[in-house]
């Protein structure tokens, strides 16, 4: 009986394995890589993409390396927000925004520039200094890309 459990748990684990690294190594389709391409060297009129963005307690070489719990920060601690765009070859933006809110009064806003790279990242830092609900919105010019909600506590 003994046996029979461990050789289901050797299958198991085997069949796990082989599915985690048939998805890790998985190649993108060639269609989807021709259209990145094509984006990075002919897209300047449309702009950066924001490729993605976290809310992190700490960075290390600008990475994300851990994530905020965004229903306790605490008043007067820093929020990090790292963002990661994907921005045409040879463009330049200073439109890209970061706008804190407590509730609906805007409370702080910084400007960011991006240039054309592959993975630029940004991080943009601000300490909340009152307690209630936060909206944190990345934006590009008046378009919202991707909006945060931050419950800001007392310590």
């Amino acid at each position: 009986m003994i046996k029979k459990i461990f050789v289901l748990l050797i299958i198991a684990f085997c069949n796990f394995s082989i599915f985690f690294m048939s998805y890790a190594t998985a190649m993108p389709k060639a269609k989807i890589v021709k259209e990145v391409v094509d984006y990075f060297y002919s897209g300047q009129k449309e702009g950066p993409v924001l490729t993605d963005a976290k809310i992190c307690k700490t960075i290390k070489d600008l990475d994300c390396e851990s994530t905020m719990d965004l229903n306790a920060v605490p008043v007067g601690e820093s929020v990090k927000v790292w963002m990661q765009f994907f921005v045409p070859k040879g463009a330049v933006y200073d439109d890209i925004f970061v706008e804190y809110k407590l509730g609906s009064l805007p409370r702080y806003l910084t400007a960011h520039k991006v240039e054309g790279s592959i993975r630029y990242r940004i991080l943009d830092t601000y300490k909340p200094d009152k307690p209630g609900d936060w909206t944190i919105t990345i934006k590009r010019g008046a378009t919202n890309l991707m909006t945060f909600n931050v419950k800001v506590v007392k310590k």
